[in-house]
């Protein structure tokens, strides 16, 4: 005690009064940080839906939305979680092989000939349209993609709105789930033909009124392509 009847502030019953006040603070500081973090416990957005019951679950690249770059999402999509764009649908993304360097034959859905289709996946990276056999490829993606092909929508901005669809059996009978200038409508499909359209000009001196505005304006096996101006030409194959 000192002369005025308080504690001394030195000695060793003091540090280690010290030492425990520090201590509480930190975990304290800590405790609030691992709260807050639980609170936010995802992003922004909507994983697609689960398609697919798998008895022999793969190795997962991810545990919660904030082990993903960017706007990315983790999602149990095909057999396992992975970090997926929830702007985009699975199964109309191109094939992607990857950047390792194993040579193994996984199956991807090509959305243009609506069908599921062999590819060599190298063991990792690349993106959600990737499956370990042609059924589970078949069961994730034959029936949540329409034939045909979304209109364009031009457009230099993209801005955000809510969603209306998320894949194309949210809309009618006729219509895909396409992306617009607002975010993913319901929009009438274009039918395809098969074959592809004759190369463009590379400068045209004028552009024509146009005589078609998707394949089906044009006659048997005719297709409506841009050739200075929207019109029917035969498909080179």
């Amino acid at each position: 005690m000192t002369k005025y009847g308080a504690l001394s502030l030195s000695g060793p019953a003091s540090s280690w009064r010290s030492g425990a006040l520090v201590l509480f603070l930190f975990l304290s500081l800590d405790q609030t940080s691992a709260s807050y973090t639980a609170k936010i416990k995802q992003k922004v957005g909507e994983c697609p839906r689960k398609r697919l019951d798998c008895r022999n679950g793969i190795l997962s690249s991810c545990k919660t939305d904030f082990n993903c770059e960017a706007h990315f999402k983790c999602c149990h999509f095909a057999c396992g979680r992975l970090c997926m764009d929830p702007y985009e649908e699975p199964c109309l993304l191109p094939s992607d092989a990857g950047n390792c360097k194993d040579t193994l034959t996984h199956w991807y859905f090509d959305s243009q000939k609506h069908k599921c289709r062999a590819f060599t996946y190298s063991g990792c990276g690349g993106n959600s349209n990737n499956f370990l056999s042609k059924a589970d490829c078949r069961n994730a993606c034959m029936f949540f993609v329409k034939k045909g092909q979304c209109p364009l929508f031009p457009f230099q901005m993209r801005m955000e709105c809510p969603a209306s669809c998320k894949n194309d059996m949210d809309c009618p009978e006729k219509e895909k789930c396409c992306e617009s200038r607002c975010g993913f409508i319901c929009a009438r499909a274009w039918l395809v033909k098969t074959g592809f359209c004759p190369r463009k000009p590379m400068v045209c001196s004028k552009i024509d009124k146009p005589k078609c505005l998707w394949d089906s304006d044009c006659p048997l096996d005719e297709k409506c392509c841009t050739r200075c101006g929207l019109k029917c030409l035969e498909p080179r194959h």
